[in-house]
């Protein structure tokens, strides 16, 4: 197996710390970055994708909620290291995380996805396993490989939890998707957890929503994501701020 994979010059299957359907990351011990390379030529297109985004966000001066970008490696690109890894999986290990925290990581993930969104791109995949965590447990929303730039077509579809009923390639799919991202970090469950996709997807079409009313005022806000009351992210950002 090892023989078939296509690694990065100079790294081999120790280095590996990350295996996703198009392609690994490898850890660079030395730098303490990480390179992300596609598995073959069909898959390259995604992580092409990904290096035009990065490059997109480092003309506009970047943002600390995004994985630092540091340029093209082989086939590849290289990134900042996130040692925390994602934070979906920190949450279903961590079910004692306070409130305070919690605010703080939605708080920090909406203003990500602003900047993204005025960067004229559509994630298309916003889920906690595509959000990481820094030494200091700061987000950093990460994975554009299937994302959109400039209208292109999304290259990825989101799980049946985060999907949105309407067209997937708009500002609102995003904003969907943002609203349970904010049920899992406030819950620590997807919503629907226990549904199959297909059910889920038939309640969000019918605009059937999990209970939000014991969450406070912060489940009025993921309910609003939900129902698309919201014109932008940055009303998002500007609610959560007034409930904090």
């Amino acid at each position: 197996m090892a023989d078939l994979i296509q690694f990065p010059r100079g790294f081999g299957q120790q280095d590996i710390v990350a295996w996703g359907t198009t392609g690994l990351v490898c850890l660079d011990v030395a730098s303490q970055t990480v390179i992300k390379t596609p598995h073959d030529d069909d898959n390259s297109r995604r992580v092409q994708v990904e290096k035009m985004i990065y490059e997109r966000f480092d003309q506009r001066g970047g943002h600390i909620g995004l994985l630092r970008y540091y340029g093209t490696y082989d086939s590849g690109i290289r990134l900042e290291l996130a040692p925390n890894w994602n934070l979906s999986s920190f949450i279903r290990k961590h079910p004692e995380t306070g409130i305070e925290q919690r605010l703080r990581w939605a708080r920090q993930i909406t203003d990500a996805l602003c900047f993204v969104h005025a960067a004229n791109v559509i994630h298309g995949d916003l889920t906690l396993n595509n959000v990481f965590l820094t030494q200091d447990f700061d987000i950093k929303l990460a994975d554009f490989g299937g994302s959109s730039l400039d209208g292109s077509e999304l290259l990825v579809s989101v799980h049946a939890s985060h999907r949105y009923p309407g067209p997937l390639l708009s500002t609102d799919a995003d904003i969907f998707s943002l609203g349970s991202a904010h049920y899992t970090i406030m819950t620590g469950k997807l919503p629907y957890q226990d549904l199959p996709e297909e059910e889920v997807t038939a309640l969000f079409k019918d605009g059937i929503f999990p209970e939000t009313d014991t969450l406070g005022p912060f489940g009025a806000i993921i309910r609003k994501c939900w129902q698309v009351k919201y014109k932008s992210v940055a009303d998002v950002y500007k609610d959560i701020e007034d409930c904090s």
